[in-house]
């Protein structure tokens, strides 16, 4: 039976799951034993599952880092409303005919994993779990540092209010780093880049640019110094291409920095 299918392929994966019902336990250990198809499927799923279980830990940003960030940045306390469970509220049980019918689901899915995608498939799952991982850490590391910022007493603050006084991002500046908060800027593409200008001299002096992701609006770090420190005024472009121009195109919101 090399490389032919099995009607039991599906519960051949469920049996490697520890997902099936017991009559259909019964039939797959009576089964197994002489199909080759079969018992390569739950090798491969048995691979797939303590590759993926073993290959990633589960990791998400702190939930509440950036309402902190941005209690710290307005100096207003937050409530972030949440949804409450009655304490001894019991769980709603699944009936059998939902068990059964979530469990197909499972075994679809990893019939996929196993039989059709086989081994190859492992590796480039584990890569992109791997990979979500690095971003979450990554996402988790920038708000950390962000928060950090707007709690550091060298930090100055300005607001940047577009032309009918909208607030459309505050940048956080000190002497080591910098910050952008966007809050009414639109996601740009990858043909354009937003630039913090100083406005502290006669000539606007691009400072850094930065991206705004769709769905997004955690605060993004600047490439920032002294020099750009020492300006207590800033402005926000959209420019096209992927860097700063010598002199703003349109300038879309300015600000000065908040009197202590």
């Amino acid at each position: 039976m090399n490389g032919e299918l099995c009607p039991h392929e599906e519960l051949a994966v469920g049996w490697a799951m520890h997902s099936l019902e017991p009559d259909e336990e019964a039939v797959v250990r009576d089964h197994l034993p002489g199909c080759p198809t079969c018992q390569r499927t739950v090798r491969s799923t048995q691979e797939v599952l303590a590759g993926i279980g073993g290959a990633v830990r589960q990791e998400q940003p702190p939930p509440r880092l950036r309402a902190r960030l941005m209690e710290q940045i307005e100096h207003i306390p937050q409530e972030v409303p949440t949804q409450h469970r009655p304490r001894h509220a019991a769980p709603t049980p699944l009936r059998p005919q939902h068990r059964r019918r979530t469990g197909r689901v499972l075994l679809a899915a990893a019939a996929v994993l196993a039989v059709v995608a086989g081994g190859g498939y492992l590796g480039v799952r584990v890569n992109q779990l791997s990979g979500e991982v690095t971003a979450s850490q990554s996402r988790a590391n920038d708000l950390n540092k962000a928060l950090g910022l707007a709690t550091d007493p060298s930090t100055n603050r300005a607001i940047l209010r577009d032309g009918s006084g909208k607030e459309v991002a505050i940048v956080l500046s000190n002497p080591t780093a910098g910050a952008v908060m966007p809050m009414n800027l639109k996601p740009n593409d990858s043909g354009h880049v937003y630039v913090v200008w100083g406005a502290s001299t006669k000539a606007p002096v691009p400072l850094a640019v930065f991206d705004v992701r769709a769905g997004s609006p955690d605060p993004q770090l600047l490439s920032w110094g002294a020099d750009a420190h020492q300006h207590t005024k800033f402005a926000v472009s959209l420019e096209p291409g992927r860097t700063a121009p010598s002199s703003p195109t349109d300038v879309l919101a300015g600000g000065q920095v908040a009197p202590a």
